[in-house]
């Protein structure tokens, strides 16, 4: 597979900023600079709210850095680290409340249009459009299932809402004709093929161009979508449904192998929705977790290039790290291992201790082997992380990388 095509950042918050200067200039000459008083008065209202959603994108854009920056520098210490998320969070709420103040702005604008102002309708134009291009921040849940799997539903083309495997390991989103609506006709297809997972599952499939939506206003611009055919889709719901209980899977990585189409539901969202995907699953005891997308959230404590495919210093209990290619892969269960790595063994023993660094020495995260989250043991290729990384700490995707390749950072949560 090719790169992602690289994202570039905050361009979508820089236009939301010219919009609003913009709509509050129109709307200025059509009311008070047209002599009309009464439209004048009315415009008030929208004018504050305009005014309001200016200050908060720039009180965001001058406060973000400072804050994430605040809040990694005070890791480790109690009470001034919560305080500095506190902070963070203030932040991170700034854009929410500008595209509230936008659009409760184009509530009044018809009632300044009955008072006699000549054509609102630019104003309002330019007031929805500043509104998508100022959300900076958009929040999924994440429902992890049979414990490895993290979930979350879509709807395709107006279709049911399904749920799909969130999954960094892989790229383009594949699911069945059964989970597509008919809200639009799906048009012709754009390409046909043969694919599959590692997991056993190889299937003939239609590429179309729609509509993602992932829920609270979230929808993507058209993008490719794999259906597949007729005649494997019974046993790919069979796959899909093993993986938690999956209709479908989400494939997220920027240079991942496959098998999905060129380019991303992620990176077909709106405005800055597209720079990437922050990933917590574990944030609520294991069980529940959020994706958001958007810049990064937080602040990343260390980070390697390539998402999902990476390379990585691995370290089996005391022993020496050693580099390997890997794939950093939220749905890859347990992951796997070299046996090369575990002096040819055939299996983990438990009470193994599997560190995993950076290649500049940086640790991402260790964990003890037990009878249940063992990685399997492989041959040779690249390893598999599983879901492990993503259940110790926050991970964002980052698509805005110049190569295209993507980063993985870990963040400090």
């Amino acid at each position: 597979m090719p790169p992602t095509p690289p994202i570039v950042a905050n361009v979508a918050v820089s236009l939301a900023q010219q919009q609003i200067a913009g709509a509050r200039a129109q709307l200025q000459q059509q009311t008070w600079g047209a002599g009309n008083l009464p439209a004048g008065l009315v415009a008030v209202v929208p004018q504050i709210l305009l005014t309001q959603a200016a200050l908060a994108l720039d009180t965001w854009g001058a406060t973000i850095t400072p804050a994430q920056s605040l809040y990694a520098r005070t890791s480790g210490v109690p009470i001034v680290h919560e305080l500095a998320g506190v902070s963070l969070l203030g932040a991170l709420l700034l854009p929410t409340l500008a595209t509230t103040a936008l659009r409760s702005a184009n509530l009044f604008l018809p009632l300044v249009s009955a008072f006699g102002a000549s054509d609102i309708t630019p104003v309002q134009n330019l007031v929805s459009t500043a509104a998508q291009n100022g959300r900076v921040y958009a929040l999924v849940p994440v429902s992890m299932r049979s414990t490895t799997e993290p979930i979350v539903y879509i709807s395709v083309n107006g279709g049911p809402s399904t749920p799909v495997l969130v999954d960094t390991g892989s790229s383009g989103l594949v699911l069945t004709r059964a989970s597509v609506g008919d809200a639009a006709p799906l048009g012709a297809p754009t390409g046909t093929g043969t694919s599959g997972y590692s997991g056993g599952l190889t299937y003939s499939f239609t590429t179309y161009t729609t509509t993602v939506n992932f829920g609270n206003g979230i929808v993507s611009d058209p993008t490719g979508v794999n259906i597949v055919d007729a005649n494997d889709a019974a046993a790919a719901l069979n796959f899909f449904h093993q993986l938690g209980g999956a209709s479908g899977i989400l494939g997220i990585g920027a240079n991942a192998a496959g098998p999905g189409p060129v380019g991303l539901p992620t990176t077909a969202l709106p405005g800055d929705l597209s720079q990437g995907v922050f990933l917590y699953q574990g944030l609520l005891l294991g069980l529940a977790g959020v994706m958001v997308f958007g810049p990064n959230p937080l602040p990343t404590r260390a980070s390697v290039s390539g998402a999902p495919d990476a390379y990585i210093n691995v370290k089996i209990n005391n022993g020496t790290p050693t580099q390997v290619g890997a794939i950093i892969d939220s749905g890859g269960v347990y992951g796997t291992i070299l046996s090369s790595q575990i002096g040819g063994a055939s299996s983990v023993p438990v009470g193994t201790r599997i560190s995993v660094y950076t290649p500049d020495g940086v640790l991402l995260y260790s964990y003890i082997v037990t009878s249940q989250n063992a990685p399997d043991v492989i041959a040779s290729g690249l390893i598999n992380t599983g879901y492990v990384p993503f259940q110790h700490g926050p991970v964002y995707i980052d698509y805005t990388t110049p190569d295209g390749m993507g980063s993985t950072n870990f963040d400090y949560a």
